[in-house]
């Protein structure tokens, strides 16, 4: 059987695995004949898996038998250690060898991003490969980055991220020009460090692949004016986990809410169709995977307990990374010399 992409699934990382990713292979693998899957693990467990979900003849699938598995509680030196014979380190060294196109991992984010980077060469031009991630907002999604992967960032990373961010807001929604903003404590021109500052600068002056539209405030992320915010690993970070805990604090304040009374029961009831759709909008399964860019592969995050719906998404992530040509198109933008 022919297959234009071969995509690699670290099967043991993150929860509950390899269920969930035999879970989400299946619901994807309805949807699209393109994408060959080499999954990394335990082979008997997923064997076992496969079989469960009526996957065993499937021509689409292979399996590469690893002995080890990286744990969430595993410092990144021991994962390091632990190398070659994991389930997470021969998945990215399939891309390495041009084997896989991309991956996908559930599993310990440090001991991810560490290892990529010593599998994965860095794109000429960038410095410090960032991790990107999708944010909804009122009109669609937005990117944010980085998430993460750096907490400390000067000027030219920055600008950096503004050109990685842009092409692949390019490429998942197929805009051209993407408006960036640069995440800020204010939208006047005197706020800020000087980083920021010196970066917002440059950012005016510079012939880019994207509208530049200045300065945004936390409380306009999810207006959906700026379709790609950049701030620093550290901030992105912070951002990222407070809008996380938000979210799951207004959703359980409007269930205790409503289950207080009949009177409040009832009002659920009538109301459940708005509800229903406000949380399918928030739901965080929509929006699973970072993408950790730069590299000359990118490699995707999906969130440890994520369950197949989530993994399935990641999936389709990286199928309209590879569609989209993001790494090419990275590349060329760099060479071009826009800055």
């Amino acid at each position: 059987m022919s297959y234009k992409y071969n995509i690699a699934l670290d099967a043991m990382g993150g929860d509950n695995a390899p269920k969930k990713v035999v879970e989400g292979l299946k619901i994807f693998l309805k949807e699209d004949n393109e994408i060959a899957f080499t999954l990394f693990g335990i082979k008997k467990e997923i064997d076992k898996c496969l079989k469960k979900f009526d996957l065993c003849e499937n021509q689409r699938i292979f399996i590469e038998d690893c002995e080890k598995l990286i744990t969430n509680e595993m410092s990144v030196r021991d994962s390091i250690k632990l190398g070659k014979q994991s389930s997470m380190w021969k998945s990215i060294e399939s891309v390495k060898n041009n084997k896989c196109d991309i991956v996908i991992s559930s599993g310990n984010t440090g001991a991810l991003l560490v290892i990529s980077k010593l599998l994965l060469k860095t794109i000429d031009g960038v410095d410090k490969p960032p991790l990107a991630g999708l944010w909804p907002n009122k009109k669609n999604l937005s990117i944010v980055l980085d998430l993460g992967a750096n907490v400390e960032c000067n000027e030219k990373n920055f600008i950096q991220f503004s050109k990685i961010g842009s092409v692949l807001y390019s490429v998942l929604f197929d805009k051209q020009k993407p408006h960036v903003g640069l995440l800020n404590i204010g939208s006047e021109e005197i706020k800020g460090n000087e980083t920021l500052k010196n970066t917002h600068t440059s950012l005016n002056l510079s012939n880019n692949n994207f509208t530049y539209t200045g300065y945004i405030e936390g409380n306009d992320i999810t207006k959906g004016e700026v379709d790609v915010i950049v701030t620093d690993g550290f901030t992105g970070n912070v951002a990222l986990k407070t809008a996380e805990g938000t979210a799951n604090y207004i959703t359980s304040e409007i269930k205790n809410s409503f289950s207080y009374n009949l009177f409040s029961k009832i009002s659920y009831l009538i109301s459940y169709p708005v509800f229903s759709q406000i949380k399918k909008k928030l739901d965080p399964r929509n929006y699973n995977g970072a993408i950790f860019l730069g590299l000359t592969s990118p490699v995707i995050k999906s969130h440890g307990g994520a369950d197949g719906f989530a993994f399935y998404n990641s999936i389709k992530l990286s199928s309209k990374i590879l569609r989209g040509n993001l790494i090419n198109k990275i590349k060329n933008n760099f060479v071009n010399g826009k800055k």
